[in-house]
């Protein structure tokens, strides 16, 4: 308050004053790195919480059809940032409009071809979108993964591991090292219930959804250290555009992707959707020939 004293032999004295100057200015100094410091812990602040609030980004293979379609509505509806993969850049396009999110993006990628997933995800990398999630669930399967009974076809089994099982793979070493600098992330496969039992006609898709069962479970305790978690949800049948007829207890495939996320969430190492379909599963692989393939007789026939 002196300093403002409207007396003029005051202001002269306190001007005339060195040790008055000295502690005047310490104390302007200490008040200005004061404020400095204030300006720079708000800054800080707001990244800090910015980045507390932003959505989580998750990513989803298989995304233009079925259960992949069914994931992306169910966490965009969850406030997540998704983005999309598939092969088709059309049905990818047809499914972002329907869609009609901003925090939908779709990217066209065939996850067997290794190039390719590279180059998508150094885009998404450059644009520094490092999903938490990453929903792999394209694969050959239904009609598509019936093979033929009348010969072994060796090239029908390598297109299958070709999506199935590098198809899952090249996404987790195109983001394995990304996901640990970004202190952790949780890789999910669409696996089935096929991977604990291999119907006629179904040992290349049973074999490589065995296998990929298999490599999660060895990926999940490698790099238990790291942060990351290699899960596996063990689908029944799914009412999706390639599953032939109707099988008992199938389910929608609203119904198995919010199922799917819940249990991601948790970080559940195996989920297994369908009780039925999996004490199935077991009883098969125990009981004599003649009665497995009388038990097959009676689902194929009710897919009529």
């Amino acid at each position: 308050m002196l300093w403002f004293s409207s007396s003029i032999k005051d202001r002269k004295f306190l001007l005339g004053n060195k040790k008055w100057n000295t502690l005047f200015e310490d104390a302007v100094l200490k008040m200005l790195f004061f404020q400095i410091f204030l300006c720079l812990s708000s800054l800080v602040f707001c990244k800090e919480f910015a980045q507390m609030h932003a959505k989580e980004i998750a990513l989803v293979t298989g995304a233009s059809s079925g259960i992949g379609k069914a994931l992306v509505e169910q966490l965009i509806a969850q406030d997540y940032e998704v983005i999309g993969i598939a092969r088709s850049a059309d049905n990818l396009e047809k499914v972002k409009a329907a869609i009609n999110n901003d925090s939908f993006s779709v990217y066209a990628c065939d996850v067997a071809n290794l190039e390719n997933v590279r180059q998508i995800s150094n885009e998404l990398k450059n644009s520094n979108k490092i999903p938490k999630y990453f929903f792999l669930n394209a694969g050959t399967a239904g009609i598509d993964a019936v093979e033929s009974t009348d010969v072994l076809d060796l090239s029908f089994h390598q297109k299958m591991f070709a999506v199935n099982y590098y198809g899952v793979l090249n996404f987790v070493e195109e983001w394995l090292t990304a996901a640990i600098e970004n202190g952790g992330a949780t890789f999910a496969v669409t696996n089935s219930i096929n991977a604990t039992f291999a119907p006629p006609g179904g040992s290349a898709y049973s074999a490589s959804k065995a296998a990929i069962a298999k490599a999660f479970d060895g990926l999940r305790l490698t790099y238990k250290q790291n942060n990351l978690k290699f899960l596996s949800v063990f689908c029944g049948p799914v009412d999706t555009p390639g599953l032939a007829g109707k099988l008992p207890y199938t389910w929608p495939s609203k119904k198995m992707a919010q199922y799917m996320i819940k249990r991601v969430i948790n970080g559940k190492a195996h989920s297994n959707p369908s009780w039925f379909y999996s004490i199935l599963c077991k009883l098969l692989n125990v009981l004599p020939e003649k009665q497995v393939f009388s038990i097959l007789k009676v689902l194929v026939g009710n897919q009529s």
